[in-house]
């Protein structure tokens, strides 16, 4: 009875462990392909599960995965020769040999080639169409048993290499499996600043290492003896049977020291004048180039980068400074082994100082000219022909003096409406700048007394030209009136019947006698 229970629990327990193992399996492959269509879905891929530099001594078997659709696959197989000759197409195809789903978007796929009869260090590429960018993979393997030689598969560095201090490059490569008792690296240089070598290339000496299909080298510019420049490095490795590899070629740039850096200029300029600045830089070897930032400080404390109109080119500047102070300029230059130089230079500028001009009418006035206006009310003093820096002649600043004391200002025009001019007047224009340079002009104004009144005075003298006159006629009229009483108060003749008249004249008494009166027309004598 217990045997039979405990063979039920058992066979239960199986149950169970089987059910579990089941699950799980499912899980997984539920897994497999939620991860393959999650690759699907964010990248493409082509993967070659073999490694670089297997073996085939006939046919070749390649096997590998692919996200994209492996029914538009195309491969060739390429002989890389000696290393001297060009490479040569051996065999092509357009299709896998065996594809099998895994998943919707994923496939397991194998490459057979048969019968090549080819003894080669050879380079098999798989493409496969991807929009404009197909995707390709290569791989190097050996086929049969001869002309095969090491290769350098990876450099560490792809594109210019800057070595300011020693610097450490790894090389990946693969060997023939009866040729791995290790490899040798060398190298040749040449200068070549503009991508063309100048000389024949040289041999260079440096240190290295070999582990396990990695060859590290050091290239150090003291120990090398190299000055610096733009060089052309051709590396490549031999193995144990003196076989060499293919060459690579890597583009190399020393440099070891800051460039020198230099500006010049004029120390001293007037306002508004152009300053031209150049910068002299020199890294020590032809082709060099560097960036370079310029910042401008003006006399305000302010801080600002040229204008395009300002860069002559990018070595030189043409500043036309306004205000006047001090203005300093810095430079900063960094090559490219990121040694960096601030250099600067300083120069003073001084103000413009304005220059008055004054006209009468459209007539120059001159200093120490004496003016006499026209008998009209309009005459115009006009000082807006004064000169200064463009930027200075909106804030020139006027003022008129008249016998020292100052009667306008803020303006460049003085009119007669500004004040009443009588005979000499001392006037002087005063033209400041906004640094408080001042020019004048002195002149005198010279007004008839006759043109100077103003109405009320003229009103005045004529109240008193008429009191005058009034004062002239009463004075002709008394004189009128005290001539007829100093007649009347005379003795005039009375006369008659049988009188005698007596006339006073001159002190002297005459005796008039008349029988019938006196003749009017009669002397003195007539009547005796």
């Amino acid at each position: 009875m217990s045997n039979s229970i405990a063979s039920v629990h058992m066979g239960e327990s199986r149950s169970v462990a089987t059910c579990l193992i089941g699950l799980l399996l499912c899980m997984s492959t539920l897994a497999i392909i939620v991860s393959a269509h999650h690759i699907e879905e964010e990248t493409y891929n082509l993967v070659i599960l073999q490694d670089d530099g297997i073996h085939f001594p006939a046919d070749i078997l390649l096997t590998g995965t692919t996200t994209l659709a492996p029914s538009e696959a195309t491969w060739e197989l390429w002989n890389l020769g000696d290393g001297f000759s060009g490479w040569n197409l051996e065999e092509s195809g357009s299709h896998f040999s065996d594809v099998i789903p895994v998943s919707e978007n994923m496939w397991n796929w194998t490459l057979e080639i048969n019968d090549t009869e080819i003894d080669c260090t050879c380079l098999l590429t798989i493409s496969i169409p991807n929009g404009l960018d197909p995707m390709t993979k290569s791989i190097i393997v050996y086929l049969g048993v001869s002309e095969h030689r090491p290769m350098i598969l990876d450099i560490q560095y792809v594109t210019t290499i800057i070595i300011d201090e020693p610097i450490v490059i790894e090389m990946e490569y693969v060997t023939p499996g009866i040729n791995n008792a290790g490899v040798t690296a060398f190298s040749n240089i040449c200068e070549a600043p503009h991508g063309v070598c100048f000389e024949e290339f040289q041999p260079l000496i440096f240190n290295q290492s070999d582990d396990d299909g990695t060859v590290t080298i050091t290239l150090d510019p003291v120990e090398m003896g190299i000055d610096d420049g733009i060089f052309q490095l051709e590396l490549y490795i031999t193995d144990a049977l003196l076989l060499d590899s293919n060459t690579e070629t890597l583009a190399i740039v020393i440099d070891t020291h800051a460039p020198i850096v230099n500006l010049s200029s004029l120390e001293h300029v007037i306002e508004s004048q152009t300053i031209f600045i150049s910068a002299f830089i020199d890294d020590g070897y032809s082709g060099s180039s560097e960036n370079i930032v310029w910042t401008i400080h003006s006399p305000d404390g302010k801080v600002r980068s040229p204008t395009n109109e300002e860069f002559q080119d990018e070595y030189s500047l043409n500043l036309i400074p306004v205000l006047s102070g001090e203005w300093t300029i810095d430079l900063f230059v960094r090559d490219i082994g990121g040694h960096f130089v601030t250099t600067s230079h300083s120069f003073t500028v001084s103000n413009s100082a304005p220059q008055a001009h004054l006209t009468l009418d459209g007539f120059q006035v001159n200093n120490g000219s004496t003016l006499t206006p026209a008998n009209t009310d309009n005459w115009i003093l006009d000082g807006s022909g004064s000169t200064d820096t463009l930027d200075d002649i909106p804030t020139l600043q006027y003022v008129w003096y008249v016998d020292g004391n100052a009667r306008v200002s803020g303006k460049p025009i003085f009119t007669q409406a500004d004040y009443s001019f009588s005979g000499y007047e001392e006037v002087i224009l005063v033209v400041t700048d906004d640094d408080g340079v001042e020019s004048r002009i002195d002149f005198t104004v010279f007004v008839e007394e006759e043109y100077s009144a103003s109405k009320d005075s003229l009103l005045v003298i004529g109240i008193i030209a008429f009191s005058i006159l009034i004062s002239g006629l009463l004075v002709v009229r008394n004189v009128m009136e005290k001539s007829r009483d100093s007649t009347s108060s005379k003795d005039i003749p009375k006369w008659g019947e049988g009188k005698n008249v007596e006339v006073v004249q001159n002190d002297e008494s005459l005796d008039f006698s008349v029988d019938e009166g006196i003749k009017g027309d009669k002397s003195p004598e007539d009547n005796s």
